[in-house]
């Protein structure tokens, strides 16, 4: 496991921190692929054109999942495609960038009914002063090469 901050104070994580909120609304009525995670990881909010490509569920944006448990099945680069080890999931930008409170980009390898599909991704800290730390992520993916 990955170990990062400890979530907003709530029913395991549940409730949203007063600053994620306007970051809430601004990716659900985003028309870019775009999604909010928590300062755990959680997935709070996720635009229309990010769950169309991703696959993600209807509901994920309510059952706030972790972005690493949500379903998705990050692969390696090499030709095997192997699925990533912890220590991989770790240095993928979203995560990095709430570990490390500033801009991540990388690119992410997803599995997709046996289609791999590459996503440019970029992680973008979110803070709330007078709390240091970040309190979530903003994370934009562009699709790259065929659809």
């Amino acid at each position: 496991m990955i170990p990062l901050r400890a979530p907003y104070p709530g029913d395991n994580g549940r409730h949203l921190h007063p600053g994620l909120v306007p970051w809430r609304a601004a990716v659900c009525a985003s028309s870019d692929p775009c999604l909010l995670l928590d300062g755990g990881t959680r997935i709070v909010a996720v635009s229309a054109a990010a769950s169309h490509l991703l696959h993600l569920e209807s509901d994920v944006d309510s059952i706030r999942p972790g972005f690493l448990e949500s379903g998705l099945i990050f692969l390696d680069f090499t030709a095997a495609a192997n699925p990533l080890i912890d220590s991989e999931l770790g240095r993928l930008a979203p995560v990095q960038a709430l570990q490390t409170d500033v801009l991540e980009r990388g690119l992410i390898r997803l599995d997709q009914g046996r289609v791999h599909r590459t996503f440019d991704v970029a992680a973008s800290p979110l803070h709330s002063p007078p709390q240091l730390d970040a309190i979530g992520a903003l994370v934009f993916l562009t699709p790259v090469g065929p659809h």
